[in-house]
């Protein structure tokens, strides 16, 4: 089969739509005058035909040889209009004739410069379409200074709008035509990239692609999910649909296998320093991620550098902008310097000099590291917080409510200052945040004499402590710098509140069901026996609530005791021999056949199974921890005790 004809280059446009079409026009104006001439000497000088051309020729060309002179008036006149149109007209045709020469000679000139430049052009991307999205993806990779030949199947728009720019290569021409994409040099390319709209097209130039060149990086678009296995299975490396992404995340696809991440250590001060040792090799620096706890994901910055006038610009507006510079000295310092970059390179060898030089240089600490092995680096090398711009750490804490002033004298005296609070109750995936914001200890002062004057607010916040495992919370606490943060860590832990620092959710959970249990436990007694309470506190545990069931109605009555010591016990008795309390609480239990529950909060499970035992000895105890159906099913029985014997 004969190979397709190589693509027609520029700049034909110019030389066959202007010039010519002119030339042409001038052309039939210059016979349009002979033959007016010829006409004229036939009728008015009365000259028979060969001598009228004759005489029309030669003047037309100012030449007169003064064999044939024109006698009268009417006769002269007719020869002056043929000498001058004759004159201009000619003029105009020969500059025409020059200029279409020497246009000629530059489309040989020009088509062989670019088939030169076309051949010697290797280690590039050959992008197949210049819509939208092509368009999208040659910005980031001229961005980036990566070599690039579109080849675009609509000629006008090549014409018109690519060859208009000296320093872009583009080839008019059919992706799909195997001859088309060895022009563009796909077997000396690193990558093909094809935009096309038409997913159909982007399957056959994937499968020609992969036809020539068996180990190339081929990225596709994707116009429909649904074709998108298609495109995979045609041997396309990554396929991406602009549904979802754009033309930067083609490009970062495209440029996968010449990528790489990067971890290094170093201060503010070594920022130009590593920078140019990247751009030097050609690289370009994609992003900085900053890895800090309790984040899933690190926090990333798109820096894309991949020109030394651009990080001249940033070191500059460094030395101008101090608050700048402060900052960012800030966030370095917590992250004790270490962070990582994506890097991309024209090649592999690019990328392995820059780490090299790297390692050299003592900044490197790892390449294509995983964020777990990033958070062990960092652990052994520095200390990582929580917040960006200011350093931050989440500190988990065990006291109650009564210990909040001198907790917060702690902190503030050190010059940090308390951010947030979060409760773990138990049934929630995730803490009961309450912000604070505060580094004023007249804040504390106040917000203690409200809990004064409110004692109803202040059992609900009492309660909130004892639920979170017992006084168990974390604070989120920030300070100017990572060494008062380190100050007020050990004063804290003199203190005795300190359970940990930057501990994930796991762990604090972890410590609450170690270090503290709340229960609900399911009891039966007369009014007005407080044998279960009495043991509950005497063993050191607290009750929180009392629930009746209310049969029939299955209606739940919640009384809120919050009863901690034997001075709440006594105060419970006090309340009871009020008349109208008896009556009403003596109704509640005969209703709900004198079934209810507490829960109960203990310093520690040992705690809690010790009050279990003994309660059910008394003989009292149910159950605990049941669900709610069980607890609805005893109390419905008519005979509890029996039910209890079967359980």
């Amino acid at each position: 089969m004969a190979p397709s004809p190589i693509p027609k280059l520029p700049p034909s446009k110019n030389l066959t739509e202007a010039p010519l079409s002119i030339f042409y026009y001038a052309m039939l104006a210059l016979m349009g005058l002979i033959f007016y001439g010829w006409i004229g000497s036939i009728l008015i000088m009365k000259l028979d035909p060969i001598n009228a051309l004759y005489f029309t020729i030669i003047t037309v060309a100012t030449v007169g040889y003064g064999d044939i002179t024109p006698v009268g008036a009417f006769q002269k006149f007719f020869s002056l209009t043929l000498a001058i149109g004759g004159v201009g007209l000619t003029a105009y045709v020969f500059s025409l004739s020059v200029s279409v020469v020497t246009m000629t000679f530059q489309e040989i000139a020009s088509g062989s410069k670019i088939r030169k430049m076309l051949s010697s052009t290797e280690n590039h991307f050959v992008l197949c379409g210049y819509g939208r999205v092509g368009a999208a993806v040659f910005e980031e990779l001229k961005e980036r200074n990566q070599k690039v030949i579109i080849v675009e199947k609509s000629r006008q728009l090549v014409e018109k709008e690519l060859w208009e720019d000296p320093d872009i290569l583009a080839i008019p021409g059919d992706a799909t035509d195997e001859n088309v994409m060895r022009y563009a040099g796909i077997e000396r390319a690193k990558g093909v990239i094809i935009t096309t709209g038409d997913d159909v097209n982007n399957l056959f130039i994937t499968l020609a692609s992969r036809e020539i060149q068996s180990e190339i990086w081929i990225v596709t678009r994707a116009s429909k999910k649904e074709n998108i296995k298609r495109l995979y299975k045609s041997g396309a490396d990554r396929v991406i649909s602009p549904e979802i992404s754009g033309g930067e995340d083609i490009y970062f696809a495209a440029i996968e296998p010449t990528m790489m991440k990067i971890t290094v250590k170093h201060d503010v001060g070594s920022i130009e320093k590593e920078a140019k040792i990247i751009l030097k090799y050609g690289c370009t620096l994609e992003d900085i991620e900053y890895h800090l706890p309790e984040f899933k994901a690190p926090l990333s910055r798109k820096i894309g550098v991949s020109q030394i006038e651009q990080l001249n610009r940033f070191m500059d507006s460094l030395k101008q902008d101090v608050n700048r510079k402060n900052s960012l000295e800030k966030i370095y310092e917590s992250v004790s310097g270490i962070h990582s970059h994506w890097i991309s390179g024209p090649d592999k060898k690019s990328l392995e000099k820059v780490v090299n030089e790297l390692d050299k240089e003592g900044l490197l600490l790892g390449v294509n590291l995983e964020d777990q092995e990033i958070k062990k680096i960092a652990k052994k090398y520095g200390r990582l917080v929580e917040v960006v711009i200011k350093p931050e750490m989440l500190i988990v804490e065990n006291h109650g409510v009564d210990d909040i002033a001198q907790e917060a004298e702690i902190i503030f005296k050190a010059g940090g200052k308390l951010e947030d609070i979060e409760y773990y109750l138990p049934g929630f995936g995730e803490p009961l945040q309450r912000k604070i914001d505060s580094s004023d200890m007249g804040d504390v002062s106040h917000f203690l004499d409200n809990l004064k004057k409110n004692a109803s607010r202040k059992d609900a916040l009492d309660r909130i402590y004892t639920l979170s495992g017992v006084g168990i919370h974390s604070h989120r606490v920030s300070g100017p710098d990572t060494k008062t943060l380190s100050r007020i860590e050990k004063d804290l832990e003199k203190s005795g509140f300190l359970l940990g620092v930057n501990l994930s959710k796991a762990e604090i959970k972890e410590i609450i069901q170690r270090s503290g249990r709340v229960v609900e436990m399911l009891v039966k007694h007369q009014v007005g026996e407080i044998d279960d309470k009495r043991i509950i506190i005497e063993m050191g545990g607290r009750i929180l609530d009392s629930k009746h069931y209310l049969p029939g109605v299955r209606q739940v009555v919640t009384r809120n005791l919050n009863i901690k010591t034997k001075k709440d016990l006594e105060n419970c008795e006090k309340e009871l021999e009020k008349e109208d309390a008896k009556r009403s609480l003596t109704a509640l239990y005969e209703i709900s056949r004198h079934i209810h529950s507490h829960t109960i909060a203990a310093p520690e499970e040992k705690k809690i199974k010790q009050i279990e035992d003994k309660l059910y000895k008394k003989g009292v105890l149910l159950g605990v921890n049941l669900t709610e159906d069980e607890k609805w099913s005893i109390v419905e029985k008519e005979n509890v005790k029996k039910f209890c014997i079967e359980k």
